[in-house]
């Protein structure tokens, strides 16, 4: 427990924690299938990572559901300080299958609230539709503690909202042009840099049929140089572009997302809750808060 705590403190992004949360508590606590869900925007729950039928991690950021009545069930009880999770027996076990949900089996499953000091914030959800074996309460005692710590890191995470996940230069001096990092980069790569500092929203292809080699070898050579994916690179522009234009203005989120380079506001919920792990609103909470 203590070193799965000490291994999360040290991350920086979101991202990295919950699927690592999910990892070690398969890895360390010893239990088989685990999926971690945080609290959306009015009454959702946003998958993040889980466990496949194979007991690998699946990347379940696309799932979006409502609250049912046992998640709430759950919530109550961990906030009456009267259990600090629920266990629902011979319920379908489901998992993700090329994108698409699957039930692999009945039997139980364990909703355990994510609670920081402020309130819930997700939910993680165990079973053991792998194996069938019965449900060890000291495991759910340790994934409970864990619950607690994960609430309490991540909250802190979000009132550090001046702290991108990433170095803002990477992607740019804030005046269109790219940091000088970029300088020391083959020329194709940091032609394309630039140019996406400039457009957010200029095509891989366009990219590439400017360097005379294909969308392909680009995206290699500007992973391999830059270090990150080069649809993730424009992405960190078009977010670091919507908290400036925000910063200044205070105005609408959804002109101030379409401005940033975004196609719709719903991309860009999207693309800014799967890199920050939060959502705009929470982030934008916690800046008025630090």
């Amino acid at each position: 427990m203590l070193s799965a705590a000490d291994e999360l403190v040290s991350y920086r992004d979101a991202e990295t924690i919950q699927r690592r949360t999910v990892e070690l508590a398969r890895d360390r606590l010893g239990l088989e299938r685990v999926a971690f869900f945080v609290l959306g925007d009015g009454d959702q729950l946003c998958g993040t990572f889980g466990t496949g039928p194979s007991g690998e991690t699946t990347d379940e950021r696309d799932i979006v559901f409502a609250l049912g009545e046992s998640h709430r069930e759950a919530m109550s009880r961990s906030l009456a300080e009267v259990g600090r999770w629920l266990v629902l027996d011979d319920v379908p076990l489901v998992s993700q299958r090329e994108g698409k949900t699957v039930i692999v089996g009945r039997g139980w499953n364990v909703l355990t609230p994510v609670r920081s000091r402020t309130g819930i914030t997700g939910m993680l959800m165990n079973d053991a539709a792998l194996s069938r074996a019965a449900l060890d309460e000291s495991k759910q005692v340790q994934l409970a503690v864990l619950a607690t710590i994960l609430g309490n890191l991540l909250e802190l995470k979000r009132h550090d909202a001046r702290a991108l996940p990433w170095s803002p230069t990477l992607s740019g001096t804030g005046d269109g042009t790219p940091s000088l990092r970029a300088k020391s980069l083959p020329e194709e790569v940091a032609k394309a840099m630039k140019r996406v500092c400039e457009d957010p929203s200029v095509e891989t292809r366009v990219l590439a049929r400017a360097a005379y080699i294909t969308p392909r070898v680009l995206a290699k050579h500007f992973r391999d140089q830059v270090g990150v994916p080069l649809i993730d690179y424009r992405n960190r522009v078009r977010v670091e572009r919507f908290l400036g234009l925000v910063e200044r203005g205070g105005g609408n989120l959804l002109q101030a997302a379409l401005d940033a380079g975004f196609g719709s506001y719903a991309q860009f919920h999207r693309v800014f809750r799967r890199m920050l792990g939060v959502t705009p609103r929470e982030y934008l909470t916690g800046r008025e808060r630090g």
